[in-house]
């Protein structure tokens, strides 16, 4: 990193968007470039004109200059992470994007912020401002930021909903009546009785089979195959 130590404070912008015409200009194009990188970004709420990253190398103990540097913001988001920190990259197209939330860890020593991810795996790594004042600005939002994420966390994400049970099939109709049906008045109600039989219907229908060839010829064959299977 470049050398440490006080040193004076440098005249290299204000960490908030400038007042007036010009600098409602200037925050709008801000806002526009973040929001091509974070499509939730919806506010900036600290900036710096221009920081750069370095990370440590455990294995030399010494800090290394990335390919990272611009402009730096702290910006809000509409979903979670509610916040991020976003350096858009002038050196490439890789941007620095940083999600602030439980697991960001920050440390402010004198014109760095250090800054890793707790319980990751993750480089540790450190942006250098150009602008004390900056720096400060900087460092005291995300100290409160810090606090206030700590303080309130963000409610667990929900679990998946269950798929909707698949519906049965539905049963062809076989005529018979349903259980509902069954229930019904005009189900409950008793059969139908049968026509009546006097003595004088029932002559004219034996005289009508007897007279129908057919009938007799059935009854002739039946009773010859009885008297055959007797013997």
């Amino acid at each position: 990193m470049p050398g440490g130590g006080k040193g004076r404070r440098s005249g290299g912008g204000s960490p908030l968007p400038a007042t007036g015409a010009a600098g409602a200009a200037s925050h709008a194009q801000s806002l526009a470039s973040l929001r091509r990188v974070d499509g939730d970004i919806n506010e900036v709420l600290a900036s710096a004109t221009h920081a750069t990253l370095y990370t440590f190398e455990g294995t030399s103990n010494e800090w290394e200059r990335g390919d990272v540097e611009g402009p730096l913001f702290v910006a809000k988001r509409a979903g979670n992470p509610k916040y991020r920190l976003v350096v858009l990259n002038r050196s490439s197209l890789t941007n620095l994007v940083e999600d602030i939330d439980a697991d960001f860890e920050v440390e402010i020593v004198d014109r760095y912020l250090i800054f890793r991810r707790d319980g990751s795996n993750d480089a540790i790594r450190g942006l250098w401002f150009h602008s004390l004042e900056e720096h400060a600005a900087i460092g005291r939002l995300l100290e409160k930021l810090q606090a206030q994420i700590k303080a309130n966390p963000p409610p667990p994400p929900r679990a998946p909903a269950p798929p909707p049970a698949a519906a049965p099939a539905a049963r062809a109709s076989s005529g018979l009546l349903s259980p509902g049906a069954l229930l019904s008045p005009d189900a409950l109600a008793a059969p139908p009785a049968p026509p009546s039989l006097d003595l004088e219907t029932f002559k004219n229908v034996l005289r009508d089979l007897v007279e129908d060839d057919a009938f007799v010829n059935e009854l002739h064959y039946r009773y010859k195959d009885k008297l055959t299977s007797g013997k």
